[in-house]
């Protein structure tokens, strides 16, 4: 064939794979690629580390294994992580970028709630299902293409008012939660709404705003109300400084919290001694694959696993069975397989995607107890 026919040949080609709409990484190095939204800069990095760490223990797992078998053919999984610095503005420059260049699969990751509606509005622009390892807002429920394992804001909300009913006999509570924030807020909100549903009065209700560390006004309208409890659906180092001065302003009663405290921080501190907290997993639990699953991974990565480990290793083992399920890379497939597939048993306990991509399992209720983490028992909502 003479050059000048081979010419047009050449062109079509070129333009049928710069041009292809619709086009994946199927038949792109035999991978099955995810992308890995995590803030691994900035004051909550550690909690990003978590999550890549877990996520490419899962990964090494898998392939250690060979790879996901997709109809007859073998992947390996590659993960790329990408830093959302914690702020929604990058995370949805991040997760396009994944999504356009990398052309990944599934997208896993995002501990906040406002970093995790970010990812969330991209993926369903482009239909990639995501999967958040711990967001809680009830607002991500309305998005077609995202799914969590963690508990919604609601469900941990009725657990917490069912507990205090039950095991804390009805005592007033009071709120301080972030109004800027749409956990904190919800988590307020939802749980004034069901404690007052059970019998129970909710005696002060306050707020604070983005950046605030001084909470004395608010925590003597919380003491002036003869509250015996005090909920705080905050994050970690909000909720120290604000039980310092609780308890500085002589606050002797109970604390509750939500999955936003991080107990590994919390245990040692003698503040919050007599304090409950809704969990997802602690160590020794008796599920199956749960040692195993602690065991192993302290022998890979040479630290205990935490909370966001287990539930970032059941999301993306639960993902790597839907692709399983579904038998390819493609992403609406993928989606629709995580709604179809059978309850998977993972090791914070087994789970079933409702169609609206949120967990059916059970609420863990912990405590700290001579410097340790235990669970003080388990809710069933259903």
């Amino acid at each position: 064939m003479k050059m000048n026919s081979l010419f047009p040949v050449l062109l079509i080609v070129i333009f049928s794979a710069l041009f292809c709409p619709g086009c994946t990484a199927e038949e792109d190095n035999d991978e099955f690629k995810v992308g890995v939204v995590a803030v691994t800069s900035g004051e909550l990095f550690r909690k990003g580390n978590y999550i890549i760490t877990a996520a490419r223990y899962g990964a090494e797992r898998q392939n250690r294994l060979g790879g996901l078998g997709l109809s007859g053919k073998q992947y390996k999984v590659r993960l790329i992580p990408a830093d959302s610095n914690g702020k929604p503005e990058i995370a949805v420059k991040v997760t396009r970028r994944l999504i356009e260049q990398d052309k990944v699969s599934a997208i896993v990751g995002a501990a906040s709630s406002k970093v995790a509606l970010a990812v969330a509005k991209v993926c369903e622009e482009y239909k990639i299902p995501f999967i958040t390892p711990v967001a809680a807002t009830n607002k991500l429920t309305s998005y077609k293409y995202s799914f969590r394992v963690s508990y919604t804001n609601a469900v941990q909300s009725q657990a917490l008012a069912l507990f205090a009913k039950k095991n804390l006999k009805l005592e007033d509570v009071g709120i301080i939660y972030a109004s800027a924030s749409p956990y904190s807020a919800e988590l307020a909100f939802f749980f004034r709404k069901d404690y007052q549903k059970y019998g129970g009065r909710v005696v002060a209700f306050e707020n604070y705003g983005l950046g605030q560390r001084d909470f004395s006004r608010q925590m003597k309208n919380i003491i002036d109300s003869k509250a015996r409890i005090l909920f705080l659906p905050g994050n970690t180092k909000t909720v120290q400084l604000q039980v310092a001065q609780a308890r500085k302003q002589g606050f002797e009663g109970i604390l509750m919290g939500s999955d936003s405290w991080d107990p590994i921080e919390l245990k040692r501190n003698p503040l919050f001694k007599n304090s409950y907290y809704t969990d997802h997993w602690v160590p020794g639990l008796s599920i199956a694959g749960a040692q195993e699953f602690e065991k192993d991974y302290k022998k890979q990565n040479g630290v205990d696993p935490t909370e966001l480990e287990a539930l970032t290793y059941d999301a993306v083992m639960s993902l790597f069975a839907a692709a399983e399920k579904a038998g390819t890379i493609k992403p609406v497939s993928i989606h629709d397989a995580l709604v179809d597939m059978p309850p998977f048993h993972g090791v914070t306990g087994t789970f079933d995607y409702n169609n609206n991509g949120d967990p059916d399992k059970d609420v863990i209720i912990s405590t700290f107890r001579d410097g340790n983490i235990a669970v003080q028992c388990v809710i069933n909502l259903n």
